[in-house]
């Protein structure tokens, strides 16, 4: 009982269901024999292939252990058939701009043969969108469509608009680090360079100060021997006075 259970379960029934769908563009079987995937052809078009993708991550979602990784693969999922529908809305819109006549007849022809026979955006993207620009503005029409699209790109490229946005970040935060750093270093070398020059300018200062003393004691010690030789000279002229003879001798 268990291991039926375990086999009907929700996961494998899924899986095995898009295994057959899958198959039946390789192999016929009963739903090629009945024209079921000329049927799907018709009324979704190009957004086929987007609803394999879509069916496929959907699948896969189930198995995946983590419920908040489950919810936001679900999210981005709907969000990616949401985006490709109201693109394909705007190709519409935008090839509207090259009808002169603006009847609804004429609307309603000129985007069946532009989206069902030039691009096949499928019966059901026509009817709808027939239905909505015949009962909503253009512009309203428009700002929605930009809008789901602009929201729907950030919610499928979250991840890689944020890896985008940090390595944008760290670029220019290490750019202004190097510049801070180049900028500490270039003030602590001229803060360096301005302390050598004061030390050279106190020192070559000192220098000359030690220069002029000097020379000042070396002039005084001139001044000295020059004193001292006259006193010696004076001194001895005195002495040589004294053997003199008198000329009036008594």
């Amino acid at each position: 009982m268990n291991k039926i259970r375990l086999l009907f379960n929700e996961k494998n029934i899924s899986i095995i269901l898009l295994l057959y769908f899958i198959s039946g563009y390789f192999y016929p079987n009963f739903l090629k024999n009945n024209n079921i995937y000329l049927y799907i052809t018709e009324y979704f078009g190009i957004y086929e292939n987007l609803l394999w993708i879509f069916f496929a991550g959907y699948v896969f979602s189930m198995f995946m252990k983590n419920p908040i990784k489950r919810i936001v693969l679900k999210i981005r999922l709907y969000f990616m058939l949401l985006s490709g529908i109201s693109i394909g809305y705007l190709y519409l819109i935008e090839s509207l701009k090259k009808l002169e006549e603006t009847s609804l007849d004429r609307v309603q022809e000129f985007i069946i043969q532009v989206g069902i026979l030039n691009i096949n955006l499928g019966y059901l993207e026509i009817y709808t969108f027939l239905k909505i620009y015949s009962n909503v503005r253009k512009d309203i029409f428009v700002g929605i469509l930009v809008s789901i699209i602009f929201i729907s790109t950030i919610i499928i490229t979250g991840k890689a608009i944020k890896g985008v946005l940090l390595f944008i970040v760290n670029f220019f935060k290490k750019i202004y680090f190097d510049l801070k750093e180049k900028k500490r270093i270039k003030e602590e070398k001229l803060k360096i360079e301005k302390q050598e020059k004061l030390e050279k300018e106190i020192y070559e200062e000192i220098c000359n100060i030690q220069k002029i003393y000097q020379e000042k004691e070396k002039n005084e010690k001139d001044d000295d021997n020059d004193d001292t030789s006259i006193e010696i000279s004076e001194e001895k002229r005195d002495t040589e006075a004294t053997w003199l003879p008198s000329e009036n001798p008594s």
